[in-house]
């Protein structure tokens, strides 16, 4: 049992101790700082600042033997500006020069900086311990500014191309002057401009001059444009007018083209038709001729067999009825002891026909 207290109580005395060497023996460097450390002593190396940056963690810390710096290792701001309860210092901090055309303006102006990485240890070397390193980039910060900002004319403040390009400029300047004081610039921004009241005034009338001037220009370019409209309509009018007639003309000329090829065929078919008509009269008096023709050929084959009749008996026998038919019986006395009407055979004979056979007579 007492030697389980013992042990308890050694372990209880070595942590403490422990705890009591790291308390008085090291230092514990928090992140986002870097640590310098500068050895008072030479009996344990060489004295003065160590030529390196330490980094955060613990690192050792013999009392009067060393003596630690801590710095702000992140990138840090300076903002110089008017308003007193912002910025930097409490109370009015702004950058104010004058013009190059010899007016008063203030302006907003914000640093963004570090200390370079590793050289910490080289700002304390040079410059000395705490914020002093600070101090040196407010200083050269307005030298700056002043430098670049008073090249620039009031006009040339309201332009933010200009003010981009002169922050540029004053970034290029104070990032040459603190790169001996192992200061990195990260960026510079101009922010609010504020100029002197009586060329406020000045600005103002200028720009309402300024603005009456653009508008008799918009007025006269409007009038300018209302004419160009009116050239524009007229000349729209009349291109209207003229493809309107345009349209007419070729309405008539298709018209014309139409009416002439309905007449072609109008004559065509009249032709057509005219021919036919005369190839069917053609036809018709061809028929016509053939009949008559037919008809006299027969009327010559009648007459034909006619007089081949007329030579003979048959000849005798129509002429003797023609004779028959030529006599009006009341008009002829006739004595009918010598002359028998209702012999026609002697009556035939005696009128030229032919004496008749006995079997024909008797027929």
């Amino acid at each position: 049992m007492k030697i389980v207290k013992l042990l308890s109580f050694l372990v209880v005395v070595g942590l403490l101790g422990l705890w009591l060497l790291l308390a008085f023996l090291t230092v514990d460097i928090p992140a986002g700082m870097v640590g310098v450390r500068t050895q008072e002593l030479g009996f344990l190396g060489k004295k003065g600042v160590v030529e390196e940056d330490c980094g955060p963690g613990w690192h050792r810390d013999f009392g009067i033997v060393d003596s630690w710096e801590l710095y702000d290792a992140t990138v840090q701001t300076l903002e110089m500006t008017r308003d007193p309860n912002q910025g930097d210092r409490r109370g009015k901090d702004d950058v104010e020069v004058t013009s190059g055309d010899g007016y008063r303006v203030s302006v907003d102006v914000t640093i963004k900086y570090r200390i370079r990485p590793g050289e910490a240890y080289l700002l304390r070397k040079e410059i000395g311990p705490g914020l002093r390193y600070q101090e040196i980039v407010r200083n050269q910060a307005r030298l700056a500014c002043l430098a670049k900002l008073g090249q620039m004319t009031t006009e040339e403040f309201y332009d933010p191309t200009e003010r981009r390009k002169r922050a540029g400029e004053i970034k290029e300047l104070l990032a040459a002057k603190l790169a001996e004081d192992h200061i990195e610039v990260i960026g510079v921004l101009l922010r609010d401009v504020e100029f002197d009241p009586d060329y406020e005034e000045k600005i103002r009338t200028k720009k309402l001059a300024d603005q009456e001037v653009e508008v008799n220009k918009s007025m006269t370019k409007a009038e300018e444009m209302a004419g160009k409209t009116l050239v524009i309509e007229a000349e729209t009018a009349r291109l209207v007018r003229k493809i309107e007639e345009d349209q007419k003309a070729e309405i008539v000329r298709l018209q014309a083209d139409a009416d002439l090829k309905i007449a072609s065929l109008k004559a065509e078919a009249e032709r057509y038709a005219s021919q036919k008509r005369a190839d069917a009269d053609l036809v018709q008096a061809q028929k016509e001729a053939e009949g008559d023709r037919q008809v006299k050929l027969a009327e010559a084959e009648g007459e034909k067999l006619r007089n081949q009749a007329l030579v003979g008996a048959g000849g005798s026998i129509i002429a003797a009825l023609e004779a028959a038919r030529s006599i009006t019986v009341g008009q002829v006395t006739v004595n009918t002891n010598q002359t028998d009407l209702l012999d026609l055979d002697r009556m035939a004979t005696t009128l030229g026909a032919p004496p008749a056979e006995d079997g024909q007579a008797a027929k």
